[in-house]
């Protein structure tokens, strides 16, 4: 193949949706008995002949197929593998004419760009991604270096960068891998929502991600767990806890075997407020066993940081100093490891600063305590300042309910009570209900006192006095709640459901196939499969083994009334 024809297939090829590639119909199975998983360390390039990876005097055609192969990885979210095989086809650049030698390096920067992000690598992510930007790069690889400088811009708290990014124009008709694109940065967008407390917003720009998802990339995305764990997010701030719980759990086979670390930060984040909420601190601490082995794992500090905070605030809330100190010395650990990686610049600012958030929230806890006097409340007015600047709105709550707090128990009552007072004025209009729901005991008597006007605010409170006391009601009925059956609770999403998808879903849950389904309703199976899909976006799942996961935790399996009779 001469230069000419090898560059013309090249950007043929990097146009083509990649759902087209030989393999793709096959899924996972296919894939791996063609290529089996990579094994070797970045750095110990080697030939490898039987495998379907490079091997010396390999063509074109040949690159070519490898660099498929590791696009599947990323989309598989097998991030070592795909950098693996993009520096083995980088060996092999060189060979080729300085044109398509160009173009293939610009494809190989985003991949390892997408690679990298995934992997929480943004420091290194983002010159990958600026590195496959050029003339001459085709618009996927385009959109996903965008995507890349988004997410980077997002985790570092720079949103007027992320804004600026250009946004890419979708075609009706999506490629596996623009369709990956796609659903990230619908990802991103949500994230950001949720982050500013647009909680309506963030939930419909997630739903749309995951139905991006469900049409063209198809029933395995383990990447559609981000999006995933923002609808949780949701529910859960709006009340709906149990909503929450289940379509997480629905997905936590997927999110043990792979996942990106935002979504395990979300998911094992939100089961533990969720078991906590309801006194099962025993669970909860298994919960957070489970997540900090996986950040080990994987290598990802933040996930280890997050865990071990919340095993310490569960650790003091039950009185026990000795682990929680004992935890507290692992996370004063990681955040010497995450300065030294800073100082040699292999780590980036985002991981470094949220780990030392999680340190000063967690030295904050178990301070208050052992020796109130000894809370660093500037320390904890800087952290709330910081997160605030980087538009982390949401998460500046939980530390403000701890500052307020730590002002009442060093004396500075006055002040603690114009921060809560501050949140009480924001929260009606943004829709922040559970987090103060699950607010701490001495919180809650603050919000008590404030009800029951025993306290005079500098400004009016009257307006308050409603949602003040509806927080309060909401967490006696949540303490009552916590020992009733799962489907015995408030309402779920499960009730937005039709009657005839209710029945869908009961025979679902029976083992029936849509052809089975079909017959049993004399209906068509082209209608079974409608009724599916609305079924899937209501619940927001992504399959039938999830739909009827999440719908065994609901309770909806059983036959709806009118069929049962």
């Amino acid at each position: 193949m001469n230069d000419v024809v090898a560059h013309e297939s090249f950007s043929k090829s990097a146009r083509t949706p990649s759902g087209a590639m030989p393999y793709a119909a096959t899924e996972t199975a296919a894939r791996h008995a063609i290529y089996p998983p990579v094994s070797i360390r970045i750095g110990e390039a080697r030939p490898m002949t039987r495998n379907g990876g490079v091997r010396p005097g390999i063509g074109f055609a040949k690159l070519r197929l490898d660099l498929e192969r590791a696009w599947q990885a990323v989309m598989h979210l097998e991030c070592r593998e795909a950098l693996v095989i993009a520096e083995l086809i980088e060996h092999h650049a060189n060979r080729l004419s300085p044109t398509v030698a160009k173009t293939l390096r610009c494809e190989l920067a985003a991949l390892r760009a997408a690679a990298l992000v995934l992997q929480d690598d943004e420091a290194a992510a983002l010159p990958a991604a600026l590195a496959a930007r050029g003339p001459g790069v085709s618009a996927v690889t385009a959109h996903i270096a965008l995507t890349v400088c988004r997410s980077v811009y997002w985790r570092l708290g720079e949103l007027e960068r992320f804004h600026a990014v250009e946004r890419v124009k979708l075609d009706t008709q999506l490629g596996r891998r623009q369709a990956l694109a796609a659903l990230f940065d619908l990802a991103l967008d949500a994230a950001v929502a949720l982050d500013q407390m647009r909680f309506s917003a963030a939930r419909l720009l997630a739903a749309h991600a995951l139905e991006i998802g469900r049409r063209f990339i198809g029933k395995q995305v383990p990447a559609d767990a981000f999006p995933a764990c923002i609808v949780a997010q949701v529910l859960y701030e709006q009340g709906q806890v149990d909503d929450a719980e289940a379509l997480i759990v629905a997905r936590l086979a997927t999110l043990r075997e792979s996942c990106t670390v935002e979504s395990a930060l979300r998911a094992y984040g939100l089961l533990t407020r969720i078991a906590a909420g309801r006194r099962q601190h025993g669970r909860a601490l298994v919960i957070l066993s489970e997540a900090e082995a996986l950040g080990a794992r994987r290598a990802w500090p933040r996930l280890q940081a997050a865990s071990l905070a919340q095993q310490i605030e569960i650790e003091v809330g039950r009185g026990r100093i000795e682990q929680a100190e004992s935890a507290l010395q692992r996370l004063a650990a990681l955040v010497a490891l995450a300065g030294l990686a800073d100082e040699a610049r292999a780590a980036s600012r985002n991981v470094s600063f949220e780990i030392a958030r999680f340190h000063t929230v967690a030295r904050a806890r178990v301070a208050l305590a052992c020796s109130p006097a000894a809370v660093d409340i500037a320390a904890l007015r800087e952290v709330h300042r910081d997160t605030v600047w980087r538009g982390g709105l949401y998460a500046a709550v939980p530390i403000a309910l701890l500052l307020v707090e730590a002002l009442l128990v060093t004396g500075q009552r006055g002040e603690a009570v114009e921060v809560l007072v501050g949140l009480l004025r924001l929260a009606p209009s943004v829709g922040l209900h559970q987090t103060l729901v699950d607010c701490s005991a001495r919180v809650a008597e603050l919000i008590e006192a404030i009800v029951q006007q025993r306290i005079v605010a500098v400004s009016d409170t009257r307006e308050l006095l409603p949602y003040a006391g509806m927080l309060l009601v909401h967490r006696q009925r949540d303490a009552s709640e916590t020992h009733e059956p799962f489907a015995a609770r408030r309402p779920h999403a499960g009730a937005g459901l039709s009657e005839r998808e209710r029945l869908i879903l009961a025979l679902m849950g029976r083992g029936l196939s849509n052809k089975q389904i079909a017959v049993e309703l004399g209906i068509a199976p082209e209608t079974v499969k409608s009724h599916a899909k609305h079924l899937y976006a209501k619940l927001s799942v992504r399959n039938r083994t999830e739909a009827v996961t999440l719908a065994s935790r609901l309770d909806l399996l059983r036959m709806p009334r009118s069929v049962a009779a």
